[in-house]
């Protein structure tokens, strides 16, 4: 196994203080591992779906309907997605 010298702020080093201590890791450098090992996963299936999005053909604009399933399914009211101000098609 490989290592590497890491220097984090005072603020940071206590985060991972208190997450080693909550999460049950027995030192800073399992919890460090971890994060990563969790990282490499998540880019992996970021990666994934990427490659599943292009395979899957063209894209094909979403209609209001679609729109409107996707706010709510995510909780968003009004005319803001993801902190981003969505154009209003209502108007005619």
């Amino acid at each position: 196994m490989s290592t590497i010298p890491v220097e984090l702020p005072d603020h940071l080093m206590s985060y991972v203080d208190q997450s080693v201590q909550q999460a049950g890791y027995t030192s800073a450098s399992e919890y460090i591992v971890a994060l990563v090992a969790a990282a490499s996963e998540k880019q992996g299936e970021i990666e994934q779906s990427l490659m599943a999005g292009i395979a899957s053909g063209p894209a094909e604009p979403w209609t209001d309907d679609e729109w409107q399933a996707i706010k709510k399914s995510h909780g968003v009211q009004g005319h803001e997605l993801n902190g981003h101000a969505e154009a209003d098609h209502s108007a005619a």
